[in-house]
C-alpha cells in the first residue's frame, strides 16, 4: 500500500489511476491563499497576463470597472485560461512554457505592439525575473493581487503517515515545502511539481525522487506511476 500527501491549497486533478493502483491521496493544503487590495481598472491596459489560477481570481476580485471587449488576456497554461473561461471571458494566447525565461521568449514572440499597456497579475511571493524580462521590451506593470501564507498548525495524521515507508509527499511549489518541513520531516520520498521547486528543495538539503517533466498535477500523477513501476516493480493490475 502506497500513500500520496498533496500540499498545494486547491486540486484540480482527481488521480484515478493512481487510485486504481490501490494507492491512498491525501490532501493537506500548507499553504492558503488571500486577496491583496488592490483596485484595478483593467480597461487602463490592453493585455493582462496571468501566470495562475490565483492570478485569475484575485485580479476579478479587485475590479473596479467592468472588462471592456477590448481588453485581451495572456494565460500561463490551460488550467489559467479554464480559470478565465469561469469567468467567461476567453484567452487570446494560451502559453505552454512554465519556467520565467521560457515564458518571457513566449511572449516576445507574440510581437505585442510596444505601446501596448500590459498588467502582468501575481501574487506576493512572485519572482521578479518576469517581469524584469518583460520590462525590456513591452510596456509591463506589475499588480500584485494575493499573497500566500504559510499554514502553522500542526497535523497529527500527517505524522501518523510519514511514519510508513512508502508515504510520497508532493510539493508544487517551494512555499509548499517551506511550511511543511517547519513542521514535519519529509522523509527521502519526495515528488516535485518541477524545476523551481526541485531547486529549492535540493537547497533546503532534500533531494526530490522525483520532479515531474509537465507541471501540472497530471504530469505528477504520470510521474509517481513511472517512478513506481520503475522502482519499486509496482504494476498495475
Amino acid at each position: 500500500m502506497y500513500n500520496i500527501i498533496l500540499t498545494g491549497e486547491e486540486i484540480d486533478f482527481n488521480f484515478s489511476e493512481l487510485k486504481s493502483m490501490g494507492v491512498d491521496i491525501y490532501h493537506y493544503p500548507m499553504i492558503s491563499t488571500s486577496k491583496i487590495i488592490n483596485s484595478i481598472n483593467p480597461n487602463n491596459f490592453q493585455y493582462v497576463i496571468f501566470t495562475s489560477k490565483n492570478g485569475v481570481k484575485y485580479f476579478m476580485n479587485n475590479l473596479t470597472a467592468k472588462i471592456d471587449d477590448s481588453l485581451g488576456f495572456i494565460c500561463i497554461g490551460r488550467k489559467t485560461a479554464d480559470k478565465l473561461a469561469k469567468y467567461n471571458f476567453q484567452a487570446d494566447y494560451i502559453l505552454k512554457r512554465n519556467y520565467s525565461r521560457f515564458m518571457c521568449e513566449d511572449i516576445r514572440a507574440l510581437d505585442l505592439k510596444t505601446e501596448s499597456k500590459i498588467l502582468l497579475a501575481q501574487g506576493n511571493l512572485a519572482k521578479k525575473d518576469l517581469f524584469d524580462c518583460l520590462s525590456k521590451f513591452i510596456n509591463i506593470e506589475q499588480g500584485i493581487f494575493y499573497e500566500t501564507s504559510l499554514i502553522d498548525q500542526v497535523n497529527h495524521e500527517i505524522k501518523n503517515l510519514l511514519e510508513y515507508e512508502n508515504t510520497f509527499t508532493v510539493f508544487t511549489s517551494p512555499s509548499t515545502f517551506e511550511s511543511f518541513i517547519n513542521k514535519y520531516n519529509p522523509n527521502d520520498k519526495i515528488i516535485s511539481i518541477g524545476n523551481t521547486t526541485t531547486e529549492y528543495i535540493e537547497g533546503r538539503g532534500y533531494k526530490p525522487l522525483v520532479t515531474a517533466k509537465m507541471q501540472s498535477y497530471e504530469g505528477i500523477s504520470n510521474s509517481i506511476i513511472n517512478f513506481l513501476n520503475k522502482n519499486l516493480n509496482y504494476e498495475i493490475s
